[in-house]
């Protein structure tokens, strides 16, 4: 690979953290000349002012020119020619590089411009939560930036071209903490602008709202605000380029809607005189139980931002796998987004600015955690996409909200990523191009658009998505005071509560399409397993653990609720209940084998309990690794039936 000296620093991140031994970069003056002169197949890259994302690939039959903007779009030319050849980008510590590569396969992408569809395509590491992205971008950890690095060059290579993190407010609580923190941001934010990466910061306005120790900039709202904002903003200014700001106001709580927009306008004016070059954006969180009224209009607290400062961007937010045209199952209290979309398409009509920012994992009890792997994110996140462009509606931020990437839920990311630069028609087609290079690369893509289907018809549309996932203390707890975050399925104690009409219906409701959804999951399951025993694989073998796991899951919710019911109708349950024992072992192999083969070089952090910034003192799959949701099911059913003393797991903090 040949290129300018002026792109050396670019592109030498993208080949140093690319797997392939025949990839090298060559500085020169004269890159087409020297890749025609190359003894093999010579690669020159050559900037073009007038295309600042796009690229368009050509060849003479003896070398292959890459032109586009510089950086970034010569950076995507060169990760498109690798995917022709075979390499997938999959995840940041784990690429597929197949055993031979398919020469002249770059045929196809001869001649034609490539440009993305959405002009802001991006990755928001919830660093609130203790994920990946906690350690390699936020807690200094030996080798963080290195690490940082990589997940920056995984962005690029799936067409990314920005990336945000939460703050903590450690850098507040703990001396000494802001001067190695500065140190470590200062180097990641100079490594991602070197890969034209723009780079966002999450901040919290009050710290009244705040539940997850994030960064806020208000803890004494009785006193005057512009001088605590102002001090606030200076530990994440001075000295860090920052390209935008994105601000949220924490969840199930409410300011006086005055006071709320005359301190959003604070924020934007504080921040213009500190960064005046950095943008600001606010999320529009859910939430229907937090409502006020502004200006005789009665909306939902964070559609408030709207009246604020015009040149604040709201992104619109969604939760877990739903989506803004179908149910969302009473997730925080919505049974539809209907409000958030009507005010997406509203701004877009308008041609006012406007981001949307979903989710790829809910993380807390209630997807990779439990553990289950849901395809059915990919399907809800092309979902939007594609009722976005039939409406006529083009997007110009799209930012995914991120919480872990093991048990496959890189491919949410790494697809959403793709979609945005230009949409397929289909989830087939996604897949498609996700494993096109293997060698039953069409049947491990038809397998996981089929179980996106059928995870989108049963949890959306079904309403199951609350048996699947699981229950903490913390959430019985809240439900006492009305505060409902996923949603919401009935309590061991409600269910023996019901009488016999009440358990019928429940059966009818849920647990006949439970099991139909758990046979199809098996079935799945299945053919996870014939593929995974034709491929050594690591990708292969993960598809093949989660499609288990997450069938057992299933299986094992039928099998406690059936007992549960039968028992209650003074019938036999202990068969059942032995079976769902037998399957919570079976299971602990299955999580086991996987926690052994994770992607990620330093998993161990995230199975184990450590001290972090977040209010979460251990890794994000602990939950995982313990089974802990299914073990607490199995002893509330154990107990209400038998009064069998078992110990109930809190499964909380």
């Amino acid at each position: 690979m040949f290129a300018a000296p002026a792109l050396g620093d670019a592109l030498g991140d993208f080949v140093r953290f690319t797997p392939y031994d025949g990839l090298q970069l060559t500085v020169t003056d004269e890159p087409v000349l020297a890749a025609r002169s190359f003894a093999g197949l010579g690669v020159a890259l050559i900037a073009d002012a007038g295309c600042a994302e796009c690229y368009t690939l050509t060849s003479d039959g003896r070398a292959i020119v890459v032109r586009g903007g510089a950086p970034l779009g010569l950076q995507y030319g060169l990760a498109a020619l690798l995917e022709a050849w075979g390499l997938r980008f999959f995840h940041p510590f784990a690429t597929h590089v197949p055993e031979r590569l398919r020469a002249g396969a770059e045929v196809a992408l001869l001649g034609a411009r490539a440009e993305p569809e959405t002009a802001r395509r991006g990755l928001h590491l919830h660093t609130l939560h203790p994920i990946e992205g906690l350690y390699d971008f936020w807690a200094g950890e030996p080798d963080s930036v290195t690490r940082a690095r990589r997940t920056i060059d995984w962005l690029v290579k799936n067409r990314g071209n920005t990336l945000q993190w939460v703050a903590l407010d450690d850098i507040v609580r703990e001396p000494g903490r802001l001067g190695p923190w500065r140190d470590q941001t200062a180097a990641i934010l100079a490594a991602a602008h070197r890969r034209g990466v723009a780079c966002g910061l999450g901040i919290q306005l009050f710290g009244r709202s705040n539940l997850q120790q994030a960064f806020d900039l208000v803890d004494l709202p009785d006193e005057p605000l512009a001088p605590q904002i102002a001090e606030r903003l200076a530990l994440v200014t001075d000295g860090l380029a920052f390209d935008h700001y994105n601000l949220s106001f924490g969840e199930f709580s409410a300011a006086d809607p005055e006071d709320f927009i005359g301190a959003v306008n604070l924020v934007s004016t504080t921040l213009e005189s500190q960064a005046p070059a950095a943008e600001l954006s606010a999320v529009i969180h859910v939430g229907d139980d937090v409502r006020v009224t502004y200006r005789d209009q009665e909306l939902i607290y964070y559609f408030l931002v709207q009246f604020a400062d015009p040149r604040i961007e709201p992104w619109v937010h969604t939760v877990m796998y739903y989506n803004l045209f179908d149910d969302a199952g009473g997730a925080y209290h919505h049974d539809a987004f209907d409000e958030h979309r009507a005010f997406l398409l509203a701004r877009l009509a308008a041609g006012e600015p406007v981001g949307y920012f979903p989710e790829s994992a809910y993380w807390i009890a209630f997807d990779n955690s439990v553990p289950t792997t849901l395809p059915v994110y990919v399907q809800s996140r092309h979902r939007d996409l594609a009722e976005l462009r039939a409406a006529g509606a083009r997007l110009d931020s799209h930012v995914l909200f991120s919480s872990g990437w093991e048990w496959g839920y890189w491919q949410t990311d790494y697809a959403t990523l793709r979609m945005n630069w230009a949409l397929p028609a289909t989830i087939d087609e996604v897949y498609g191009e996700m494993f096109a290079p293997y060698p039953r690369g069409d049947r491990i893509a038809a397998l996981l658009a089929e179980v996106a289907r059928v995870q989108y018809r049963a949890l959306i549309g079904e309403r199951l998505a609350p048996w699947l996932a699981g229950r903490d203390v913390l959430m019985d707890l809240g439900d006492l005071l009305g505060i409902v975050s996923q949603p919401r399925r009935p309590l061991v104690e409600e269910i023996a509560a019901l009488d016999p009409a009440g358990r019928a219906a429940l059966r009818a409701a849920a647990l006949d399409p439970l099991e139909t959804f758990a046979a199809e999951l098996e079935a799945f399951a299945a053919r996870g397993e014939r593929l995974d025993q034709r491929s050594a694989d690591p990708f292969v073998a993960e598809l093949a653990d989660g499609l288990r796991v997450t069938a057992g899951r299933a299986r094992f919710v039928t099998l406690w609720l059936r007992a549960l019911l039968d028992g209650l109708d003074g019938g036999d349950a202990t068969g059942r209940l032995a079976d769902a024992e037998a399957l919570l072992a079976a299971a602990e192999q299955v999580v086991a084998r996987r926690h052994r083969r994770l992607h990620d070089p330093l998993a161990e952090r995230l199975l184990t309990r450590q001290a972090n910034p977040t209010v979460y003192q251990y890794g994000y799959l602990l939950r995982a690794d313990e089974l802990c949701f299914w073990h607490r099911e199995l002893a509330q059913v154990l107990n209400q039936l038998f009064a069998a003393g078992r110990f109930v797991r809190g499964c909380d903090l």
